[in-house]
């Protein structure tokens, strides 16, 4: 799809600069010529000229202009490029957590545990925290399994001396009442055995799809581009969806032919329907109730973080004043990071800019999920530090570990791991394969940032090193890249650093990781 709208752009650019230049020279070759056609026009009568033929090429110079001027906004608009990254990272994600879905045959239910290396749960021998969630916790748009919020309230937890494991189960567009239906039906809670259970909660988990009911939902053609494509669509689709984005988000807050009960309503709006009645009511009977008294029941202490991921009031303050409410008359404590995380991206701060996985997907960025680590860690450390388990005084060598990776078919090995150095065995994809994965553009490969068809290996812990080697079969070139955190910022800026290299023996040794610090 990008490379057909590229050609065409492209395509489009070349016949529009050649008819122009044409043009402006036949013109100027014709420029006193009284009976030349660029003094004539297309109906003419005795006292009446229709259409004059050197206006109509000065309309074609300023259509030129602006047709060039929207291709040019398209290109630095880089929507095609996060589209295409977002559906890559998705279907790999689809393909990495779907390995790991744990299932209870006997009962005929399923849960999605968030994990990559190694598939199986080991014996518990330290308290244990069990997150649920949504696209959130399953990490929409990330290529870093360390990066979702829940991961670093892990390593927060850890670096505070804290030993508990973190377990997370979650799904795209998964509800309250899906959740509700993993711990009740599922073996989810006989697996993890956690000691705590953290809910976070997004506008739309009060969605009841499942049993059919809940608002109507329209989607605006900008989230399935597929359905229609008109021209700007083809030419300029990252022009066309800033448009539309401005259309829906006006039209988004009033009743009106594009948004109501009848016809359906847009992203936003649904999101905001979800917290009015009737859906609460279906929502506390079938979803918030039942969810309280088995918890009550199993004796399981459950809290609720809601996770935004801006700090849009007319989204937050009904959930706030309605839903809220509902969890703690159920007897399930909320935390609400609102007012804090409004704060965090006021001003100048730079959390704004990172806020979003990218300028395409309004999923959970880097500075969102560095914020809700912390903030949750902060909770679980005031109000239930007994669970957590005893405090360490002395700090704790991490290893240097690879815990993640794309792609999934890396199949990664780790054949020396610990505090000093770690060597891996990867199966290095055929970079001429490009399998297609349900009509999606799927590939063996990452292309972003970089641009180029990559790999990613992501450490567990943030780690120091001095050098990297790598060797491999017939190995004629290799190009290494780097992601850190920043400390200025306090978390990864996602901004990758190339590495020096030198060729040595067979092998390609890096040097100067100095963006990756320990913490």
């Amino acid at each position: 799809m990008g490379e057909s709208m590229s050609a065409a752009a492209t395509a489009v650019c070349a016949v529009l600069l050649c008819l122009c230049a044409g043009l402006a020279l036949s013109m100027r070759k014709n420029r006193n010529n009284a009976d030349g056609v660029y003094a004539k026009a297309l109906f003419q009568g005795k006292s009446l000229r229709v259409a004059p033929v050197r206006s109509l090429v000065y309309a074609f110079f300023a259509a030129t202009v602006l047709c060039l001027g929207l291709l040019a906004a398209d290109k630095a608009s880089g929507y095609e490029t996060y589209l295409r990254a977002d559906t890559r990272s998705l279907m790999m994600n689809f393909e990495r957590y779907t390995s790991n879905a744990f299932s209870d045959y006997a009962g005929g239910s399923s849960y999605q545990l968030v994990m990559v290396k190694g598939s199986e749960i080991p014996p518990k021998d330290k308290p244990r925290i069990l997150v649920l969630g949504d696209s959130f916790v399953w990490g929409d748009g990330l290529t870093n399994i360390n990066q979702t919020w829940w991961s670093l309230m892990a390593r927060a937890l850890e670096r505070r001396g804290y030993g508990c494991e973190v377990y997370a189960a979650a799904y795209e567009d998964t509800s309250t009442y899906d959740e509700l239906v993993w711990l009740r039906e599922s073996t989810l809670l006989e697996d993890i055995q956690p000691d705590l259970i953290v809910m976070g909660y997004v506008y739309n988990d009060p969605d009841l799809k499942s049993l059919g009911l809940g608002p109507p939902f329209y989607f605006p053609a900008m989230y399935s581009p597929g359905r229609h494509s008109p021209l700007l669509l083809t030419l300029c689709p990252g022009v066309y969806c800033f448009l539309e984005e401005r259309f829906t988000a006006k039209i988004g807050r009033t009743e009106n032919r594009f948004n109501n009960a009848e016809t359906g309503y847009t992203w936003l709006a649904v999101c905001r329907e979800y917290a009015q009645p009737p859906w609460i009511n279906n929502f506390d009977q079938y979803a918030v109730r039942p969810l309280g008294e088995f918890i009550a029941q199993r004796g399981i202490p459950l809290i609720v973080i809601p996770t935004p991921e801006s700090p849009n009031r007319w989204l937050y303050e009904p959930h706030n004043q309605n839903i809220m409410p509902l969890f703690e008359r159920a007897g399930l404590p909320v935390f609400n990071p609102f007012e804090p995380f409004a704060a965090y991206c006021a001003g100048d701060s730079q959390a704004s800019k990172y806020m979003h996985v990218n300028p395409r997907n309004p999923h959970p960025g880097p500075a969102t999920t560095a914020f809700l680590a912390n903030y949750a860690a902060d909770v679980l450390e005031r109000e239930y530090a007994s669970i957590l388990g005893e405090k360490r005084t002395q700090g704790k060598a991490y290893p240097i570990e690879i815990n993640d990776w794309l792609p999934y078919m890396l199949a990664l090995r780790a054949s020396i791991e610990g505090e000093r150095a770690s060597q891996y065995v990867i199966e290095y994809p055929d970079q001429s394969s490009e399998p297609d994965f349900e009509n999606y553009d799927h590939g063996n490969f990452l292309a972003w940032p970089l641009r180029k068809k990559h790999v990613k290996l992501n450490f567990k812990y943030p780690v120091r090193l001095s050098r990297v080697i790598i060797e491999g079969t017939d190995l004629l070139s290799a190009e290494v890249w780097t992601l850190g955190i920043n400390r200025e910022l306090g978390f990864d800026d996602q901004r990758p650093v190339k590495l020096p290299n030198n060729r040595s023996g067979g092998g390609v040794h890096l040097f100067g990781l100095t963006k990756v610090t320990a913490r």
